[in-house]
Parts: C-alpha cells; sequence; structure tokens
C-alpha cells in the first residue's frame, strides 16, 4: 500500500501594498499621553495664570529709579524713568495675555468635561459654573491690580 498523496502545495499569492495612512498613535500611548486630558489643560491654565502673575511683579523688584542714583543728572533719570514705565507697560500686556489664554484654557477644559462627560454629575456642573464665574471676574476685574 501506498500512503496517500499529499495535497498539491499552493503558493501563496504576495499581498498587495496597501497605501499608507495616516499616523496613528498606539493606544497605550493614547492611555498615557493622550491627545486631552482635563487635569492637563487645567493645570496649564493654572500654571500660565500663576507666571502672569510673577511676571507683572517684575518691574516692582527694584521699583522706580531715583534721581539721587544718577548724580543729579536729569535727563539719564528721565530716560531710565521713561525705560522702566516701558517696562512695566509692556510686562503688563504680556502677563494680560497670558491670563487670557489661562482662563480660555481652563474654560475650554471645563466647557470639554462638561459636554464630553457624563454631564449629570453634581461636581461636573459646579465646575462648569466655577469656570464661567472664573471668565466673567476676569473680565470684570481687568483694570483692578493687587499692588
Amino acid at each position: 500500500m501506498q500512503p496517500a498523496p499529499s495535497p498539491p502545495v499552493v503558493a501563496q499569492q504576495p499581498q498587495p501594498m496597501q497605501p499608507m495612512a495616516a499616523y496613528q498613535p498606539q493606544p497605550k500611548f493614547l492611555e498615557k499621553y493622550g491627545t486631552y486630558s482635563f487635569q492637563r489643560w487645567l493645570m496649564v491654565g493654572v500654571i500660565l495664570i500663576v507666571a502672569a502673575a510673577i511676571l507683572t511683579e517684575i518691574p516692582n523688584i527694584t521699583g522706580e529709579p531715583v534721581l539721587s542714583d544718577y548724580d543729579d543728572d536729569t535727563d539719564k533719570h528721565e530716560d531710565a524713568l521713561e525705560s522702566h514705565t516701558s517696562l512695566v507697560g509692556t510686562l503688563d500686556a504680556l502677563g494680560a495675555m497670558m491670563q487670557s489664554v489661562a482662563l480660555g484654557m481652563i474654560g475650554y477644559a471645563l466647557i470639554r468635561e462638561g459636554y464630553d462627560g457624563n454631564a449629570h454629575h453634581t461636581a461636573l456642573r459646579i465646575s462648569v459654573i466655577i469656570g464661567g464665574i472664573l471668565v466673567i471676574t476676569n473680565l470684570a476685574s481687568s483694570n483692578i491690580g493687587l499692588f
């Protein structure tokens, strides 16, 4: 008796090259670093607010130029005073822009969390209300300085 013949070997056809798709990050990466995180947006906003507050206080470290430091040379004193005033204005403007961006980030994070998340949770609704209060308070107190 002869053994049964083996089935014929069928060569697999080569797979056609698929077109390159857009980059898709690995799921592990998205879980760890994701594109959006409520806590990350909130913390970046808070850090920007604190940095803006510190930035606007830099000119107060040394204070305004004093005439006695310039050996009664009024021209140099006036130039230094003008330069100090310009620095104060520039840093105040930069601080205001940073605060606006920060509040925008915090507001976006709160609204997105309220919209994408389970909006029925009480703490989430309170967070959205607090975010709205922060934005309104910032607009109402934009001309009030702490120092």
